[in-house]
């Protein structure tokens, strides 16, 4: 993460000089291996159990964990800032606190990271992503004894921006299906089967490796929450993965979802073909919703929720429910049925009473 590229193409390291203080070096575009091997002279080995700069924080969680390209990114910016084409610097939101200890962060600190934001015309949905980030790193080095605790820890999000179901049904995904490219329609069954977040970082980039053929069941890395699940896919999706994998083992390939051409799938790729197939089937969904139309049926058939959390890789029951009580419908109208005969026992009672 200290090494960064800038808009006129060359690598900036920021390091710390013998004082203590962040300084940063240029080098020159064809100086990328200089500035990358500069930047591993400077890495810290070994880490203090305390006086952890914020900054120093994120890089020690980022240097010992796994994320997606776009949310390493996205760490930078918070603490770094970027450099845009023009030469011009925008702040990160938190990057007037890369230098402060993390033990000496208070409530005014974290209130003054969503003034900034707020300032910068930032939405209470993108202000609380960007704290729970930082959180989420000063958490983990609590978990690894680099951190008494997270002085932001009890403090909760910013109200007004929660969670809201994504659009799109079974029935619209019944619509949508006939008319989605072929690699695209084995994607979305593999995001059904297995729960998971349609994207590059965890749909486009399972490989056959994750199956389990012996026990029937999936290991999926979640860069998201960095943490790995265990699925049990449907029989009928297993059967078709079995002969699709064995092709593949045979050509050497070992992505499970691929483009049309056999190469991996980038956003850009899957979104365009997803969003020219809702305008052909004349529906509105996102290919996010596939994961929520799981969950949704799952629940519709009275599957126990702590079963759903656990193949949709939530660690706690309760963000299951916040997410898909929209989807308890027909759980009510289960239930409404279950009183109205409790209702007519009564009834008969107070009848024989008389």
């Amino acid at each position: 993460m200290s090494v960064a590229k800038r808009g006129d193409g060359r690598f900036v390291v920021k390091f710390k000089d013998e004082e203590g203080r962040w300084r940063q070096r240029s080098f020159r575009p064809d100086q990328e291996e200089e500035a990358r091997q500069f930047d591993a002279d400077c890495q810290y080995d070994k880490v203090e159990n305390s006086r952890l700069t914020l900054l120093e924080a994120v890089l020690v969680y980022l240097k010992n964990t796994e994320h997606a390209e776009h949310t390493v990114g996205m760490y930078e910016f918070i603490v770094c800032g970027h450099d845009r084409k023009n030469g011009e610097h925008r702040e990160g939101p938190a990057e007037f606190l890369a230098n402060k200890f993390v033990d000496t962060l208070t409530r005014r600190d974290l209130e003054n990271v969503r003034e900034k934001c707020r300032n910068d015309g930032i939405s209470i949905a993108s202000i609380n992503l960007y704290v729970g980030k930082i959180k989420a790193a000063l958490s983990w080095c609590v978990e690894q004894d680099l951190l008494h605790e997270n002085p932001w820890g009890k403090y909760r999000q910013l109200p007004g921006a929660k969670n809201k179901p994504r659009t799109g049904t079974l029935e619209d995904f019944h619509k949508l299906f006939p008319v989605l490219p072929p690699w695209l329609q084995w994607a979305a069954k593999t995001a059904i089967a297995l729960c998971l977040r349609p994207g590059v970082s965890e749909l486009f980039r399972l490989e056959w490796s994750a199956f389990d053929w012996k026990s029937r069941a999936v290991n999926v890395y979640m860069p998201k929450v960095d943490n790995t699940k265990i699925v049990f896919p449907p029989e009928e999706y297993l059967q078709e993965a079995w002969v699709r994998y064995q092709d593949d083992a045979q050509n050497g390939q070992s992505l499970v979802c691929r483009s049309r051409k056999g190469g991996s799938v980038n956003k850009g790729l899957y979104q365009t073909a997803w969003r020219r197939a809702c305008r052909k089937a004349k529906v509105s969904m996102s290919m996010y919703a596939l994961r929520h139309i799981a969950a949704s049926e799952m629940l519709s058939r009275g599957v126990d929720i702590a079963a759903i959390a656990a193949q949709l890789g939530h660690k706690d029951i309760t963000t299951t429910g916040s997410f898909y009580t929209h989807a308890l419908a027909s759980s009510q109208r289960r239930a409404a049925s279950a009183l109205s005969a409790c209702t007519t026992l009564v009834q008969i009672g107070a009848g024989n009473d008389t």
